[in-house]
């Protein structure tokens, strides 16, 4: 192709028809030979890779949660044959999974700290947790370590070792000295609750780091409570193919400290099988996102109400033949006297001429109700509170709903007592559970870890049904008193109704109880002798049971 061609295919002056004879021709200067197409040799299996990963990609996305197992489907290798989680979907970095949500974890402490309701209610269960965090003395509130078998007494030198397991947790480890326990940067067992309780009802994430002695074969020497918003979970694969790491400390997208099995517990309160969510829990405030925003909402629009201005919406109207020096001077007027703070919102001012002068204010808004604001928090604050388990009560805060609930009592006290059984009872449960399974195990598998003092039957009851079945004897056996001297006193039932059926069998006893002390071995009154021919309906000289009850007073007082 000459130069010429060129020029008129290119040229702007050149007429229509000289330029698209020239266009093809120079076209079929430049249209490649089929023998150019075809690719080099050395450059065929860079090509034929490309194919092959064209061809995986869209079989994977024609199947995405098919996985074709080779062999008889009985062995699986010690492993579980369903998915567990799904990588195609889930945001991985490679090396571990992030949390797959719309909140981060940096995002969920954000919304706690600056929703003062979902703070107030993770300080109440901190507060409670905090006060089971000593050892339980005399079946009061606290913790204890004991068999798992209920019937099975510690004793001796198994009663001695469970002791001082229970000092173990008290301080964290073996380290007892405070100061030496604080340059290990190892807390309390009240600090340590107190920390894993927050993130736990922040985070769902309460990772329990452990340290092995010296002598891993010693077995544990500690534990810590770890930011559970720093803790990712390894792939399938683990942490570059090293088996034993399943979990990493990432800090600010970097890679901290790498975690085995045996160094880190990660349990989670609220497990999910979806495969979506790689392993991690789902955070009470995760679920309850609108009305989060409602009650921030209510708040920013409450406050406005204070900081931004002081008049409602609406337009000042006035009627008659007013001049526009009048008109500025009662802007000015108006304005210096009832304009917010914040000179957010200004005043309307509308002229109508008219024989007759007047102000009218036309609102076209509705003023600050118990709607925009009281009953709205209330209502969120029920809802939040029942996501938590809590009653509204335990954080000073009214119900939404006025109708009495069946699952409580009418009083106070019975809905604080529910409300420790939906969400108090279930958090220390867990605790009981993850510290039995991973940490008193370790020590002896026939032991538990268990909080006390917390029973769910009230107590009053309790003293009640016990007064009705039991004899002052049997109530001081109980507490390890020995038994009252008198064998009749000792027998006598602590139920009052009871009192009456037992002065008649033994009216013979109190019949004769003025008799010297020469005569009382001898008495027919007591109940090993019988009553004599004749003195069978000898009348008790009271039937008054007010001074027999105020004698078993005298001999036993049931708390």
């Amino acid at each position: 192709m000459n130069e010429t061609v060129r020029q008129l295919a290119l040229g702007l002056d050149t007429p229509p028809d000289e330029r698209f004879d020239a266009s093809v021709e120079m076209h079929k200067a430049y249209r490649p030979l089929a023998s150019q197409l075809i690719p080099p040799e050395n450059l065929r299996p860079v090509i034929d890779y490309i194919n092959n990963g064209l061809m995986d990609a869209e079989f994977y996305k024609a199947t995405p949660r098919q996985i074709i197992r080779l062999g008889d489907g009985n062995d699986t290798g010690g492993r579980m044959r369903s998915v567990r989680l799904d990588p195609q979907k889930i945001f991985s970095q490679a090396r571990y999974f992030e949390r797959p949500s719309a909140l981060d974890f940096t995002g969920l402490r954000a919304i706690v700290a600056q929703t003062p309701i979902l703070s107030a209610i993770v300080r109440r269960r901190v507060r409670q947790v905090s006060r089971f965090a000593q050892i339980s003395e005399d079946g009061g509130l606290g913790f204890e370590i004991r068999h798992k078998d209920r019937n099975h007494l510690l004793k001796g030198t198994e009663a001695d070792a469970a002791a001082h397991l229970a000092r173990f947790f008290l301080n964290c480890g073996w380290e007892f000295n405070p100061r030496r326990r604080k340059l290990m940067h190892r807390d309390n067992f009240r600090q340590f609750m107190a920390k894993s309780v927050r993130d736990s009802l922040t985070l769902d994430s309460c990772p329990i780091e452990t340290e092995m002695r010296r002598n891993a074969e010693l077995g544990l020497d500690g534990f810590y409570a770890v930011d559970g918003a720093t803790i990712r979970l390894c792939s399938e694969q683990h942490y570059e193919g090293d088996d034993p790491i399943y979990a990493l400390q990432v800090i600010d997208g970097r890679i901290g400290t790498t975690y085995t099995i045996d160094q880190l517990i990660y349990e989670v309160r609220n497990p999910r099988t979806d495969v979506d969510t790689g392993g991690y829990g789902e955070a009470e405030p995760e679920v309850m996102i609108k009305v989060i925003t409602g009650i921030l909402n209510a708040m920013s629009y409450n406050n406005a109400g204070f900081d931004e201005n002081s008049i409602p919406k609406g337009i000042l109207q006035l009627i008659g033949d007013y001049g526009q020096e009048d008109i500025a001077a009662f802007k000015r007027y108006w304005n210096a006297m009832v304009k917010g703070t914040a000179n957010t919102w200004a005043l309307p001012v509308m002229v109508a001429k008219d024989a007759q002068s007047k102000v009218a204010f036309e609102k076209f808004d509705t003023d600050f109700n118990e709607m925009h604001f009281a009953k709205w928090m209330t209502f969120l604050t029920s809802i939040a509170c029942a996501i938590y388990g809590m009653a509204p009560d335990e954080i000073n805060f009214e119900s939404f709903s006025a109708s009495k609930s069946s699952l409580s009592g009418s009083d106070t006290e019975a809905k604080l007592e529910n409300g420790q059984d939906t969400g108090l009872l279930p958090l220390l449960a867990f605790y009981e559970a993850t510290f039995s399974d991973f940490i008193v195990s370790a020590f002896n598998d026939d032991w538990c870890f268990r909080f006390v003092g917390l029973d769910s039957e009230d107590a009053g009851a309790k003293a009640k049904e016990d007064e009705s079945v039991m004899t002052v004897n049997e109530l001081r056996g109980r507490r390890g008193d020995a038994p009252f001297p008198d064998p009749v006193l000792g027998n006598a039932p602590l139920n009052p109704s009871l009192i009456q059926p037992w002065m008649e069998l033994n009216k013979q006893r109190f019949a004769g109880a003025g008799t010297d002390d020469d005569q009382r071995p001898g008495d027919p009154g007591r109940p090993s002798d019988p009553p004599p021919d004749g003195d069978a309906d000898t009348p008790l000289e009271t039937d008054d049971p007010e001074p027999v009850r105020k004698s078993l007073a005298t001999v036993y007082t049931v708390e």
